[in-house]
């Protein structure tokens, strides 16, 4: 007889399965496999970045903290530890939601799942327990990683004449309030979701998903600046300020401080809401579970279907329902309008405010339009086109993405910008809008300059360049250009005479004309591309003989 050998714990079905759930959690339904394997790279340097992020909050806070320890009394310390703790205790969490939004699609079972794994031998607490702990894997690799970035600053926080508590034991009331506070906005997120799925008819759900999803996307970035204002909060949260009692790392702040023994009434107010707030959010996402577990039709969505024909009309089809490309959309449109606001606030109704915020917008609401359209909907399914490529038709098949791009780099900007020039500056905006518009037209022949892509038909590779030298480059267009755009928006808003202006808006326009002109000229003869390429690839010509 054949003796039974019991299958190591990674070979049998549920380790197999969870690595399956958690693999495809970081290729968001779209990815080749080389391309899932490049975003894992880009993980690992993000990771790095955030690490290197941490050192860098200490040596910012170092000058300020020797202040503070060598100060007469401990009270200045005390508002900026508080101020400065709800930072560490936010950063992570608003980390940890983004995250969750990005793979939200991949939060239950789905349709795909249970269609390939109902005729195998899986029982239902396989299929949902493995789908669990893939996701408990993917929020824990982000909730460990940001920690331990702030970490190093928690230790400078909590070392010093004025500390209340040992160092060891204030790091560890941080790393359990702050767990406590990322896992509650995975929490949260996980019980949108399933309250959506579990209520809305069917045939809503898919779109109302995806609705949802854009939204809380846009919702995080324009909560960003918030969040990194929380150490200008010290005063407010030394004042026990009711305002604080609607800011959620301030609830588990007070949970840090419940823990060391720290806490007056206001702070255990803070810790009762954090403690209130879990509970229901947990409560609904183990509720929604246990019934999409007895009901698992709920999650046979309909599929991502494009019964239209034509370049145009799949574009327009994608942008309505894919959760995805909304989201990248909306997301990263989110924070141009985020940084708008914050200049705003900060600058007020002045002419030099409205004359910069332009570029800002021209420059990431292009960059999100070009972002969204480089994402593939189905990478296999991309040989549809590949059948009906044709010189005669590439031109018309490119075209739609001329028009997204080009109304998310001119006629958004222009639109959200002159209203705010007209009451700044009145007639005047007309010019400075004629402006934004011809650098809009440069920018998105910039963005077009080598696009020979259907949207969302070519596969993609990501880290095609590493994240600081990503964030480097936007950085420098972003200011260099963005300070030539202001001074010459800010010239014309104050200029008696709008001929200067018409002038430099007519040579920019004319120059931006005249580039498209020649990249539709070209258009035809430029093979389409549906895989993507790493710089590092040889590229090869099809000449003509």
């Amino acid at each position: 007889m054949t003796a039974y050998i019991t299958p190591a714990w990674r070979d049998r079905p549920a380790a197999l399965l969870t690595r399956h759930f958690f693999l495809g959690l970081f290729d968001f339904g779209v990815l080749t496999q080389e391309g899932s394997d490049a975003f894992i790279r880009v993980l690992i340097g993000l990771f790095s970045l955030l690490l290197s992020l941490g050192f860098l909050l200490v040596r910012m806070y170092l000058k300020k903290y020797g202040a503070l320890f060598m100060a007469a009394t401990g009270i200045p310390y005390v508002q900026a530890m508080h101020a400065d703790m709800a930072l560490a205790i936010g950063l992570p969490m608003w980390i940890v939601a983004f995250v969750t939004v990005l793979v939200s699609q991949s939060l239950f079972p789905d349709e795909t799942d249970f269609r390939v794994l109902t005729p195998l031998p899986l029982v239902r607490p396989v299929v949902f327990g493995a789908k669990l702990a893939a996701l408990a894997l993917f929020a824990g690799l982000f909730t460990v990683t940001t920690h331990l970035a702030v970490t190093p600053l928690i230790g400078l926080i909590s070392a010093g004449r004025w500390a209340v508590a040992a160092l060891p034991l204030s790091v560890l009331a941080f790393w359990a309030a702050g767990f406590g506070a990322s896992i509650f906005s995975l929490l949260a997120v996980v019980a949108v979701n399933g309250l959506l799925i579990v209520f809305l008819p069917r045939g809503y759900v898919h779109g109302a998903t995806a609705v949802t999803r854009s939204a809380m996307i846009g919702a995080l970035m324009l909560a960003l600046p918030g969040v990194m204002a929380l150490p200008a909060q010290g005063v407010r949260l030394a004042a026990h300020s009711p305002l604080m009692l609607l800011v959620p790392p301030a609830w588990f702040l007070g949970v840090e401080r419940v823990l060391l023994g720290r806490a007056d009434a206001y702070f255990t107010q803070l810790a009762e809401i954090a403690a209130t707030a879990f509970g229901c959010v947990a409560l609904i996402a183990a509720g929604t579970y246990a019934i999409l577990y007895r009901r698992f039709d709920r999650v046979m969505l309909r599929s991502f279907t494009v019964s239209r024909r034509g370049a145009r009309d799949f574009t327009a089809a994608t942008l309505r329902r894919s959760a995805l490309h909304q989201g990248v959309l909306v997301g990263v449109s989110a924070c141009a309008v985020a940084v708008a606001g914050n200049f705003l606030v900060r600058g007020g109704l002045e002419r030099e405010t409205a004359a910069g915020i332009p570029f800002v917008l021209i420059f990431v609401l292009g960059f999100a339009a070009r972002s969204a359209l480089v994402l593939p909907v189905e990478p296999k399914a991309n040989w549809i086109f590949r059948m009906t490529e044709h010189r005669a038709s590439r031109a018309g098949q490119l075209r739609p993405a001329e028009r997204v791009i080009t109304k998310f780099a001119v006629a958004l900007p222009v639109a959200l910008t002159l209203p705010l020039q007209w009451f700044v500056a009145g007639p005047r905006a007309l010019v400075s809008a004629a402006i934004t518009a011809a650098f809009g037209l440069l920018w998105a022949e910039i963005l077009l300059h080598d696009w020979r892509r259907i949207p969302f038909t070519c596969s993609y590779m990501p880290g095609k360049t590493t994240i600081a030298q990503t964030v480097a480059a936007g950085l420098g267009i972003l200011l260099t250009f963005g300070t030539i755009i202001g001074a010459i928006e800010s010239t014309s808003l104050r200029a008696a005479s709008p001929a200067p202006g018409l002038t430099i808006a007519a040579v920019l326009a004319s120059a931006g004309l005249l580039t498209r002109r020649r990249r539709r000229a070209l258009w035809p003869d430029t093979p389409l591309m549906f895989t993507d390429e790493l710089p590092t690839d040889v590229n090869t010509f099809t000449l003509r003989t």
